[in-house]
This record gives C-alpha cells, sequence and structure tokens, in this order.
C-alpha cells in the first residue's frame, strides 16, 4: 500500500529515527521522542527522503544513502 506511518519511539540517543517497511508494503518511521521537536521534526523530514529516493531497494553502500538523504 506504500502508506507512510510516523510514530514516536524510546531510541538510543545516537539513533534520531528509522524507517522499517512492513509486510503491508507501508513504511514506519520510528523517531526518538528524546529529541528536542525541531530535530524530531528534521529526522522524520531525513527519513521521508530517504523513502522517496527508494534507498530501501538500491545497492548503494548506507553512507551514501544517508549523504544523499541530508
Amino acid at each position: 500500500m506504500n502508506c507512510i506511518f510516523i510514530r514516536g519511539a524510546c531510541l538510543p540517543s545516537r539513533v534520531r529515527g528509522v524507517t522499517v517497511k512492513d509486510c503491508d508494503d507501508d513504511y514506519n518511521v520510528y523517531i526518538n521522542q528524546r529529541l528536542s521537536p525541531d530535530t524530531q521534526r528534521k529526522a522524520a523530514q531525513h527519513e521521508i527522503r530517504h523513502i522517496r529516493m527508494d534507498h530501501f531497494y538500491d545497492e548503494e553502500p548506507v553512507i551514501v544513502n544517508e549523504i544523499e538523504a541530508n
């Protein structure tokens, strides 16, 4: 279905956000709720750029995808 769900989660302090694709082809974006609201917003935007750039299906190294999503 390719829906995007954004949720707050208690993540390790060094993790701003993470995206997981589920069995329904939806994207579940987990944002570290320990961050400031502004940083949470930026983390969500970053994760959405990964989705839009289709980084889940390319073969680039993670660092390349991270730089591209910034």
